[in-house]
């Protein structure tokens, strides 16, 4: 008797003793490789499905907050003299960010920050805000201006503006929350910038 047979007549007196049919290692593995590939499979329409639609809620101004924040790769800081422009308050929370809207970005700090910003004015594509902070510490310095508290702070806090520095964002690296800065607030920021920078 050749040994396969052999091996073969002894896995069928096993199975016989035990009354059930043991599969084949053959068959075991390929079960296991088709489950994994279904598992691939479904994980990877999942992240198709979420990307798809980050980057649709992302196109239409809105924040998806399971996302991963995406760090503002081209921030620029200008001093505020040198980016001289008129200056208008827009409530129009419809399309393109526009002055007296506060929107997040995340800035490219260790670890990364998002930071809360009042757009002031627009270059082409890119937004120009001024830093929302509410560190007390700013209380004493003239080049931030108190503006209170708002929902641009989680906690209620107080909070200041940084005048003399902006911040130049894409437009595409900025969150937007529908969180508009109050009128009568607004323009107080841009008398000052009119007076301080030679804004318009």
């Amino acid at each position: 008797m050749s040994i396969l047979r052999l091996r073969q007549s002894r896995s069928i007196d096993a199975s016989e003793a035990t009354g059930k049919s043991t599969p084949s290692r053959f068959f075991l593995r390929r079960k296991e490789r088709r489950r994994r590939a279904r598992e691939r499979k479904a994980a990877t329409e999942t992240d198709d499905l979420d990307l798809g639609l980050a980057k649709l809620n992302q196109r239409l101004g809105g924040n998806n907050t399971a996302s991963r924040p995406r760090v503002a790769r081209s921030l620029r800081v200008e001093p505020t003299a040198r980016l001289a422009r008129s200056i208008y308050y827009s409530s129009d929370l419809d399309g393109h960010a526009e002055p007296g809207e506060v929107v997040w970005v995340t800035v490219p700090s260790h670890p990364p920050q998002e930071r809360s910003m009042l757009v002031i004015g627009r270059q082409q594509h890119k937004v120009l805000g001024l830093l929302i902070s509410s560190n007390s510490q700013h209380s004493a310095d003239s080049s931030w201006l108190e503006i209170g508290s708002g929902e641009w702070c989680g906690d209620s806090a107080r909070c200041w503006l940084r005048l003399d520095k902006t911040m130049i964002v894409p437009e595409i690296e900025v969150s937007r929350r529908g969180i508009l800065f109050p009128q009568r607030r607004f323009n107080v920021v841009a008398n000052r910038l009119r007076s301080m920078f030679n804004w318009a």
